[in-house]
């Protein structure tokens, strides 16, 4: 059997098209719509009627097929064996059509021929070869790497007989001809045609158009549909697109992946110990993402993230307990008639995850191992004040009586530890040194600059290890896929790592010849250390680490620090046998003991039985369960446990002796996180085909499903570890070295949580003639948590979709500039509930008062009867082509958004009673349109070698149509914050118009009509503030570039994001608008500071004195300080290299090396201020660093 194809892609004659195509940017998106218009009249007139000349003697009909295959691009299909008798052929053909030609070609011959598409099919004309009886026949769809294609056309040539594959590839053809040709079809496919010659049971193997065409299957967790039959908005992302970047964090692979998908990286070690997606803080690492922008107003917890679906199952787990080499596919639903389906939570998108399934054949060995490693972030790219700055501001500070003399302090209230230069500052103003002997002291101090120390004892060049070990196997029956990984990690903060241990275990079995059932057991495993300080010391408080503290003297002995008291308060209180009052960087970094373990397991189990043709019964069975203990052990020598002891210990005047409030020895402060999920479904499918024309797809089906959580926290005091003992505290309320009885701050709690849903839900879809698709979905979801009424605690979730593949078109036919061309439109609802708001009242317990001495409760959140859920209407227009051969592919989609009875905070009266005089209801609408771009260009592809770029880019934009919200004095006063404004988008900045500062230091700002107002009056019109634009970016996307060359493979990704605006990084208030020292800020800018009438005229930094009223949040919002985040980022560079042929002659049958880079740094930005806006240099209490670039290397191992 013989299948001759053209399998290079040639240039084309519109080729010089690519480059212009290729050129599109964010600037002319919907010009795109036009081009392609454009592009399909043009090439209607593009046709013409190829012709055929051959002219020879003694011809084999093997030159002859080659010759028309060259000439027109047609190819031929034939048994071998048929032309083993042809006889030669003399011809003459001058510019004959291919059916004028054939038929002279075949004149004479024993065989015959028909067209189909651009096959010619060869087959014998003998009497003898008719068939002599049918059977039935059985087989699979497979591709060359032997993985299956469902739902694809597998048809008995020249009769109506024919199937769809089934998820497995397989398929059954009744009533078969012994001698018949099979012939298997699709959109992204070659058309495969065999010879049956009586067997029952064939395997064809079957070809892409196109590497990238290779997505033909859309899952959405309920089933598998054609991509060419689905209407909603769908992009995949496979196992191969993952490998491209080789680290152990799947949000990290994701990053510019998938268009109107937005991930936002704010601290990064590029490891999995990060603070989880749920806000269970677990390192230095914290993401958030989105899909299509923002759907709601909760933006801090799982209410606004996209739905994770694992293997067809809701998951409350954190993408982070996977390892991305047990995915196999990511699906991202990001419209109505793709997600609705899903119902609660839909609205903020849906991502579907698929782990690898066993495939038919012997057992597969796989082994990888990847070390990576990245350098100490630079400390030096923090805008830090020097040792001399420090000094001159605590000079200033001392001289104008914002830092007082603690030695004056009539109580232990007013006793604050002070640094050292303020220290010599003071003894000069007590007259105990004089002012040279300061001025001495103080250029000692002035001469270091010690914030290297940071770097050499508190951090180190961040590393993680990982091992991956799978096999997989199967046979008619059976298949498997088991694996297992090991990660060990290591963040930049001494102390601060985490180890992850993974397994997967999936089976499929086929049971009494009908049943399907698969199951799957996965399980991970976290052990994180937190126990590094990191940049903390140099986070704003009274004892922040100054340039020229030191953590190790010049002898190499760590140094001590007071941090409750004064130093003579604290050696006084040390000489009464209170506990040592002094804090030792490097004591506290070997004496941590903080450590988390969690534990996450999940298993289900789906049985699918055949009723009759065409219709399945499915049922399925979820559990899964969490864990996370955290422990924190502060043992008797830590500064915590010695702190507290001391706080709760007083002198008795009675007996001049010390009483214990709290016992000597350590502090076990532990909490326990728990949450149980279950669901259970059921469900009917009924897919057939008939009339060769019409496809219906249906399902049906109810859900069940709960999620229990629970969280408990205790803290045992004088805890010995070896002996695993605690001493209970006293009944009493403990006395403090205050001198008044004051209750403790750790008490145990317990809390707990339960939402159940019940869902019923529908899928239709209607596809004639492989041209016209009609889709539909329902769903009705019922919350518990919405109350008693059913009209707020039920609501119904629906879509509709409809898609136009044009190129099956007649009037297409011809035409080849198009390969694929299809138009899809949907509209419908999605749900989204908050995770945080429920209808009645909760009340919090507190401590103990300290006037009563009794307990007290409050009202945490008030009821809210009327709480219902959020709805997004979504509607989408989308439009697939593939142009040129290929060599262009691509999907445009223009979306509009409107998300109503959002939930959200507005101000009552303080009479209502209500926490923070706050109201939680639903009040909000918020409209959002965009467009999402993916383009493909195939630029090179030859035998050895390829080039195609990629290029994603998305455009979305928001406004709040109607909001509650009208008090704005939280803004207008220099909070910075915003609430959903009329007219405006979320993330909304307004600034204030600067007018640089009075002569006494302080900000002033112009009103709407240009007025001066100083920094002690109220502003109370919006307008007197200016819209700066919006935080979240307008454009986003990447450009990505793959390069083959034989055994050379090279990727090459860069990100961007433009079109938004953010604030400089500002100090913290470090003086109080009431003239008090709130704490050291080591911001560079303080250093200009107004400090001198006149100096007004050269800077606009306040002055110390100049942060009274609201002079400080009105400077670090003012217009001038905002800058454009606009950027473009090198993100990844990867490097391949095939080293199967080493191996040529072992067990090993393939092995591959990758070398690769991330975070190479910043292409283009457009700040002049050279600042990264994705990691701001904050100080303050927030602490960034842009991450340095990671380094890897790894190796795989197939056998």
């Amino acid at each position: 059997m013989k299948f001759l194809t053209n399998q290079k892609l040639q240039p084309h004659k519109n080729s010089s098209q690519i480059e212009k195509l290729l050129s599109i940017t964010t600037g002319n998106l919907k010009k795109l719509y036009l081009i392609l218009l454009l592009f399909i009249s043009c090439s209607s007139f593009a046709q013409s009627t190829k012709t055929v000349t051959i002219d020879g003697n003694n011809l084999s009909f093997q030159t002859v097929f080659n010759s028309i295959t060259k000439q027109t691009g047609y190819v031929f299909f034939y048994n071998v064996k048929i032309l083993e008798n042809a006889k030669p052929v003399n011809l003459n053909i001058q510019k004959k059509t291919i059916q004028e030609a054939l038929a002279i070609i075949f004149e004479g011959q024993q065989f015959s021929f028909s067209i189909q598409d651009k096959t010619i099919v060869v087959t014998s004309s003998r009497p003898e070869n008719k068939s002599t009886g049918s059977i039935q026949v059985k087989g699979r769809v497979l591709n060359g790497q032997q993985d299956p294609y469902p739902g694809v056309n597998v048809w008995v040539t020249g009769t109506k007989i024919g199937a769809v594959t089934d998820f497995d590839g397989s398929f059954v053809l009744y009533d078969v001809p012994t001698d018949a040709i099979i012939e298997v079809s699709g959109l992204t496919l070659e058309t495969t045609r065999v010879f049956l010659e009586g067997r029952s049971n064939i395997i064809i193997t079957a070809k892409d158009k196109v590497a990238l065409m290779n997505e033909i299957v859309v899952n959405n967790g309920y089933q598998k549909i054609s991509k060419n039959k689905s209407t909603g908005s769908v992009s995949v992302i496979t196992a191969k697109d993952l490998e491209k970047i080789p680290v152990s964090n799947v949000m990290h692979q994701l990053e510019g992946q998938v268009a109107g998908l937005a991930i936002d990286v704010m601290d990064s070690d590029n490891t999995f110990v990060y603070s989880n997606l749920f806000g269970q803080q677990q390192g230095k690492t914290s993401y958030n993402f989105r899909i299509r922008g923002q759907s709601t107003y909760d933006t801090s917890g799982a209410s606004s993230l996209p739905l994770i679906i694992l293997d067809g199952t809701p998951t409350e787990l954190d993408i982070r307990t996977l390892n991305p080499k047990d995915i196999e596919k990511i699906t991202f639903l990001k419209d109505a008639a793709a997600a609705s389906i899903y119902g609660a939570r839909s609205a903020n998108g849906v991502m579907v995850i698929e782990t690898k399934k066993g495939k038919k054949g012997k057992t597969k060995f796989s082994a990888s191992q990847n070390y990576a490693i990245a350098n100490t972030a630079k400390i030096s790219s923090l805008p830090l004040m020097n040792s001399s700055q420090v000094l001159n501001l605590e000079q200033e500070l001392v001289d104008k009586g914002i830092i007082t003399d603690p030695a004056m302090a009539f109580s232990l209230y007013n006793s604050t530890p002070v640094s050292q230069g303020v220290e010599l500052m003071l003894q000069e103003k007590r007259g105990t040194i004089t002012a040279d002997e300061k001025n001495a002291q103080l250029d000692i101090l002035r001469g270091r600059n010690n914030y290297n120390q940071i770097s050499q004892y508190l951090m180190r060049p961040s590393e993680s290890n990982t091992y991956d070990f799978s096999f997989s196997g199967g046979e008619n029956d059976y298949s498997y896929f088991t694996s297992a990984s090991f990660s060990n990690e290591k963040t930049q903060a001494i102390g601060t790592g985490g180890k992850r241990m993974t397994f997967t275990v999936n089976q499929d079995f086929k049971m009494f010849n009908y049943l399907k059932v698969s199951t799957s057991f996965k399980g991970s495993i976290f052990d994180y250390d937190q126990n590094g300080l990191g940049l903390t010391p140099l986070g704003s408080s009274l004892t922040t680490y100054l340039p020229y503290d030191q953590i190790v003297d010049a002898n190499g002995n760590s140094v001590s620090y007071d941090r409750r008291f004064y130093s003579a308060d604290t050696q006084r209180l040390q000489s009464q046998g209170y506990l040592p009052w002094t804090y030792n960087y490097m004591d506290e970094l070997n004496n941590a003991n903080t450590n988390l373990k969690e534990r996450n397991y999940s298993a289900n189990i789906s049985v699918t039985a055949p009723l009759f043709k065409g219709l399945d019964a499915v049922g399925a069975y979820y559990i899964e369960t969490s864990n996370l203990d955290n422990r924190k052990l502060s043992n008797a020598d830590t500064f915590f446990a010695r702190d507290f002891v001391n706080q709760y210990t007083y002198l008795d005047p009675a007996t001049n002796e010390l009483v214990y409030g709290v016992p000597i020895g350590g502090i076990n402060q532990s909490s326990r996180f728990g949450k149980d999920s279950y669901t259970a479904r059921g469900q009917l499918v009924y897919n057939t085909l008939f009339a060769d024309k019409h496809s219906v797809d249906v399902m049906g089906g109810i859900e069940f499903r709960e999620t229990k959580e629970s969280n408990q926290t205790g803290t045992l005091f004088g805890y010995n570890e070896t002996a695993q003992t605690s001493i209970d505290l006293p009944s009493n309320t403990p006395n403090t070295i205050y001198g008044y009885p004051q209750g403790l701050s750790y008490n145990n709690s317990l809390k707990s949580a339960t939402r159940r849903f019940l869902s019923y839900y529908g899928n239709a879809s209607y596809t004639y003639n492989g041209k016209y698709t009609l889709s539909g979905s329902a769903r009705l979801d019922d919350y518990n948590n919405f109350g008693v009424d059913k009209s707020y605690r039920r609501t119904p979730l629906w879509s509709t979709g409809f898609k136009w593949n044009i190129i099956k078109e007649n009037f297409m036919k011809g035409v080849t500039l198009f390969d694929n061309l299809a138009f899809r439109a949907s509209y419908g609802y999605n749900g989204n509930i908050s995770l945080s708001t429920f209808p009645f009242t909760s009340i919090s317990l507190g401590d103990v008062d300290r006037l009563s001495q009794l307990p007290y409760a409050f009202v945490s959140a008030a009821a809210n009867p009327a709480l219902r859920w959020e709805k997004t209407g979504i509607m989408n227009f989308g439009l697939d082509f593939s142009l040129l051969n290929y060599r262009l592919n691509g999907t445009v989609e223009y979306y509009k958004k409107d998300s109503r009875d959002l939930i959200m905070e507005f101000p009552v009266s303080p009479f209502y009673g209500t926490p923070n005089n706050m109201l939680v209801r639903n009040a909000s609408t918020l409209e959002g349109h965009g467009i999402d771009l993916n383009l493909n260009g195939v630029i090179v592809k030859t035998k050895n070698f390829s080039f195609d770029l990629n290029l994603v880019t998305s455009y979305n934009k928001n406004e709040v149509t109607d909001s509650r919200f009208t008090n704005f004095s939280n803004v207008l006063n220099g909070s910075g914050s915003t609430a959903p404004l009329v007219g405006y988008p979320t993330g909304s900045v307004f600034a204030f118009r600067n007018a640089g500062l009075n002569a006494s230091g302080a900000t002033q700002v112009y009103d709407k009509d240009g007025n001066i107002v100083q920094s002690n009056v109220m502003l109370t019109d919006i307008e007197d503030m200016k819209y700066m634009g919006s935080s979240t970016p307008k454009y986003y996307g990447s450009l990505s570039a793959n390069l083959s060359y034989k055994k050379l493979s090279l990727y090459l990704l860069a990100t961007y994001k433009l079109d938004y605006v953010l604030f400089k990084p500002a100090f913290s208030n470090y003086v109080s608008r009431y003239g008090t020292f709130n704490g050291y800020d080591l911001t560079a800018e303080i250093d200009d500071r107004w400090r001198n009438p006149g100096d007004e005229a050269t800077t606009n930094v306040p002055g110390v004195r100049g942060m009274t009223g609201y002079s400080y949040g009105r400077y670090i919002f003012s217009d001038n300080r905002v800058i454009d985040g606009d950027h473009v980022r090198f993100k990844e560079v990867s490097l391949k290299y095939d080293l199967s042929d080493l191996f040529a002659n072992t067990f090993i049958q393939s092995a591959s090396l990758t070398c690769s880079a991330r975070n190479l740094g910043i292409i283009w930005r457009k700040n002049k201020e050279d600042l990264d806006p994705d990691f701001l240099p904050y100080t303050g209490n927030t602490m960034k660093l842009p991450p340095t670039a990671m380094y890897s290397m790894g190796f795989n191992f197939n056998f």
